[in-house]
């Protein structure tokens, strides 16, 4: 016996000196942004950490990559420019200890191809200039310029152009950059955000008068966060705030913005970007805390990295500054809470997803293939993947392929393409049969419909079935014919099985629409429809609008009883019946260049709706036209107080639901 407890023992023993099971897994994730569906994804990482680099920084708060690959950092609390090799190591320091070659507080670097080191010293309120071996070269203090007016010369972020004219941020200026030439000569402000229009702006101007408006603070556009310059001259500004909106800017030598102002994805709390040699976009954004990846458009493509002011973690930005991207693709960030510099490096996957879209991007489809499909042997999730294949299956005219491809990509335009290509080619070969089919099928409707009418004053119908046939054939004559048909039915009593089979014909059309609309104009992925929800917020409105109608016309003295209302709620819903099954057979047969069909018989659709609920509230009320107007708006006002106290009430019930719930799983945990 004491053998065994000695066996178990050791075993035991064994079992806690075994190391614990260690993972790999970046401390983030790394997510992709599909454009057609508009939403994030996971994936495999683009970039990893390589490495974070101290060098006894003390505050680093901008950084530049130069075009050798070295690292610029300015140092703010240090009062230098520190120089790193691309592999991390310190070079040499930039600034005197003393004299005139001493800088206070730097917060922007940038060093022309050239290597002259140009420093927003801004605790000097001036830009230093040092050679390539870091000697005191010259400064440029505030200009002598009216139009600077009283204006402080604090430069915290610059540029330097192929001409030398330099590009200044000052501190919190709503004006736009500064303009100097080489010797020093102010040449006019640059690129300035253009103020926000807020909806409260807009009713002060139109409610206040000229002197109540001088009194108001005036709508101040938002300063320019950071600069960046790319090689062919372009000059990128980061703006922070306004939801991402004018966030990056592309702006040629007129100040003309590429971009037109547009949103970017993540880019709320922009702190810096750079630009790489194939054009590709970064930033660092303390909003989405994430290092973000754009294509030249500045099109969100992936997200990576995390910032975390508690890190401790390697991979894990602190409070980043400045971003910056050398040869080789590398991302460096510059960290003042962490007082380190991050490096980041592509993985293969990366390398291969980005040449192909640079590939793409240039339309060199045939080229790009082969990185496509090693991204396709490595993640058969990706979309980028089916749209890259895709266009190169189109490009080589495979539009089955290619149609198979884009859908899976939800790339309407795409698929379009390749969906118009496809159609050409069957009508090119099945004209002939299509058009005599489509003759016999109107031949067949002609002379059934004769004979069906033949036959019925032969074998007439039993009386009992003449007062049904009227009210559906009514169904449809409402619907040309408006007025007289509602007359009809306001003094009628429709049997409940009719009400109750045309409702359920509107409902399966409303099914067809769903699940039978072309992908053109529904891209969705029918596996993934919520039908409760979409039958829910078909039915609601309607049934919202008969109870409103009714309660709301009854206090107006209308004359509608509710089993009136409720028929006429029901045969107001012809247009949709009649339009939307057409509209469904169009959507699997035109293109998006042929989208105008499809928008024109919606919007006629909707028109023709709204004509008929109102021509209802004014035949079966028996209001005058005015009256019908009034109480109709009253009506859509009283649909949604409906729809507010609803929700209300969810919410609370909701809330008394959770608290029962909580209070029993406690009581069932103590017990």
């Amino acid at each position: 016996m004491k053998k065994w407890i000695a066996c178990l023992l050791v075993a035991a023993t064994a079992l806690l000196a075994v190391p614990d099971t260690m993972y790999a897994r970046l401390p983030y994730i790394t997510s992709y942004f599909d454009s057609n569906q508009s939403s994030w994804f996971r994936i495999q990482p683009i970039y990893t950490p390589a490495d974070a680099y101290s060098a006894r920084f003390g505050e680093p708060v901008d950084l530049h990559v130069a075009a050798d690959d070295k690292v610029y950092v300015a140092d703010k609390e240090l009062g230098q420019v520190i120089v790193l090799n691309n592999d991390g190591s310190l070079e040499r320091t930039i600034g005197d200890e003393e004299g005139i070659g001493q800088l206070s507080s730097p917060e922007g670097v940038f060093v022309t191809p050239e290597g002259l080191v140009y420093v927003a010293d801004a605790g000097n309120q001036r830009i230093a200039v040092f050679d390539s071996d870091g000697a005191f070269e010259r400064e440029y203090k505030k200009p002598d310029s009216a139009l600077l007016g009283s204006e402080h010369f604090v430069p915290n972020k610059l540029v330097v152009d192929r001409r030398g004219v330099m590009y200044i941020a000052l501190n919190s200026s709503y004006q736009g950059l500064v303009r100097l030439n080489g010797d020093g000569e102010f040449m006019g402000y640059f690129g300035a955000n253009k103020a926000q229009q807020t909806l409260l702006n807009w009713l002060k101007k139109l409610i206040l008068n000229k002197e109540q408006l001088a009194k108001e603070t005036a709508s101040l556009p938002r300063p320019i966060t950071n600069i960046s310059l790319d090689d062919d001259g372009f000059i990128y500004t980061s703006t922070a705030a306004g939801f991402g909106q004018g966030a990056i800017r592309k702006l040629n030598a007129g100040g003309v913005d590429a971009f037109k102002n547009k949103t970017l994805e993540n880019g709320h709390g922009i702190v810096d970007m750079a630009v790489d040699k194939d054009g590709f976009l970064y930033n660092v954004d303390l909003d989405s805390e994430r290092i973000n990846l754009y294509d030249r458009s500045g099109n969100a493509l992936f997200a990576f990295g995390l910032v975390d002011k508690e890190t401790q973690q390697y991979g894990v930005l602190g409070y980043p500054t400045g971003i910056g991207v050398d040869s080789h693709n590398g991302i460096w960030i510059s960290d003042s809470l962490t007082k380190t510099v991050h490096k980041y490096v592509r993985t293969e996957f990366g390398s291969d997803v980005l040449q192909a879209l640079v590939l793409y991007t240039d339309g060199k489809y045939e080229e790009s293939k082969p990185y496509w499909d090693r991204v396709y042997a490595r993640n058969d999730m990706y979309n980028g993947t089916f749209q890259g294949l895709g266009k190169v299956y189109l490009h080589e005219n495979n539009d089955g392929e290619a149609l198979k491809f884009m859908k899976t990509a939800f790339d309407t335009d795409g698929y379009s393409k390749a969906f118009w290509q496809i159609r050409l080619e069957w009508l090119q070969a099945h004209f002939v049969v299509m058009f005599l089919c489509l003759v016999g099928l109107g031949l067949l409707i002609h002379f059934g419909m004769k004979g069906i009418r033949r036959l019925l004053r032969r074998h007439p119908l039993p009386p009992a079935w003449s007062r049904p046939l009227a009210d559906l054939r009514n169904f449809g004559y409402v619907m040309i014919h408006p007025y007289q048909g509602f007359y009809r039915l306001k003094e009628a009593r429709v049997a409940p099985w009719i009400i109750i089979l045309l409702l359920v014909a509107v409902f399966g059309v409303k099914l067809a629409t769903i699940y039978g609309t072309g992908f053109l104009f529904h891209p969705v992925d029918l596996m993934e429809i919520n039908l409760r929800n979409e039958l829910g917020l078909f039915v609601l409105p309607w049934l919202t609008w008969i109870i409103a109608n009714y309660l709301v016309c009854s206090v107006k003295d209308g004359e509608g009883r509710f089993r009136e209302v409720m028929q006429g709620s029901t045969y107001a819903l012809a247009p949709y019946l009649f339009f939307s099954i057409p509209i469904v057979i169009l959507s699997n047969i035109v293109t998006l260049d042929e989208k105008v069909i499809i928008g024109s018989l919606n919007s006629a659709m909707v028109l023709w709706l709204g004509v008929m609920f109102i021509v209802m509230t004014q035949v079966i009320h028996n209001f005058d036209f005015l009256e019908t107007l009034k109480n109709t708006a009253v009506t859509v006002f009283t649909i949604g107080t409906i729809w507010l106290f609803g929700f209300i009430v969810f919410g609370l019930s909701f809330n008394l639901y959770d608290f029962f719930y909580q209070l029993y799983k406690e009581v069932s945990f103590y017990q």
